[in-house]
């Protein structure tokens, strides 16, 4: 675990508009803990935390941005090289008007870790458009996710689509929310469990449902 100070400093950096400080936190964190506890112990509460301050009033707007843009820049430093390999390729996105990408940011360099190549298209997606290209390109699952299940449920024709041509999942809060009634697997809200579960989730896809009933 990281150490309260760890958190602290962190913060602290964050919400002090101080980048270099910052950087200097995640970097030695990331060697002491390794990527998953850096994600889960350190960076997801911290961020959590800056949310919060900003929902009571005590971190400005300002402050909130930039600390998510901080944060962004040093895990999109760690992304580099995230879609080559010889792994299941996965691709992950936000559906339409959907902003809050940093969480499936940090998903993707766990799933790197975890051997698959990642293609991040990020906030915003326009799923009918990822769904022609992934009929060309073909990845093994297709994550979807976002904060607002509005944003999940309004994609509702195109995620039924998606998943007609690939193993599709559903992350974040928006489908901690929506995800029940709408198509695709649920990934666990913890970013490290649903690292862990979506080989078992391509798994289950390529096994069909005769072998999942023991009955192939």
């Amino acid at each position: 675990m990281p150490t309260p100070d760890a958190r602290t400093e962190l913060f602290a950096a964050l919400v002090g508009l101080d980048d270099d400080a910052a950087q200097d936190v995640l970097r030695r964190e990331r060697e002491r803990l390794g990527l998953d506890r850096l994600v889960g112990d350190l960076v997801v509460p911290v961020m959590r935390q800056v949310g919060l301050g900003w929902e009571r009033g005590e971190v400005s707007v300002a402050q909130e941005h930039l600390a998510t843009q901080l944060v962004r820049s040093a895990l999109d430093r760690m992304a580099d090289g995230w879609g080559t390999g010889d792994g299941p390729q996965a691709w992950l996105a936000c559906p339409p008007r959907e902003l809050h990408d940093l969480p499936l940011l940090a998903y993707g360099l766990l799933l790197r870790e975890r051997g698959w190549r990642v293609r991040f298209f990020g906030a915003s997606t326009p799923l009918h458009d990822l769904r022609r290209a992934l009929r060309v390109h073909r990845p093994e699952v297709v994550v979807v996710s976002g904060d607002d299940p509005a944003r999940l449920r309004a994609s509702r024709v195109a995620l039924d689509l998606i998943a007609g041509d690939a193993v599709l999942a559903l992350g974040g809060r928006a489908a901690e929310l929506a995800g029940a009634d709408l198509p695709g697997t649920v990934l666990p809200p913890d970013l490290v469990a649903a690292a862990d579960r979506l080989a078992e989730v391509l798994a289950e896809a390529q096994a069909g449902p005769a072998e999942l009933l023991g009955t192939a």
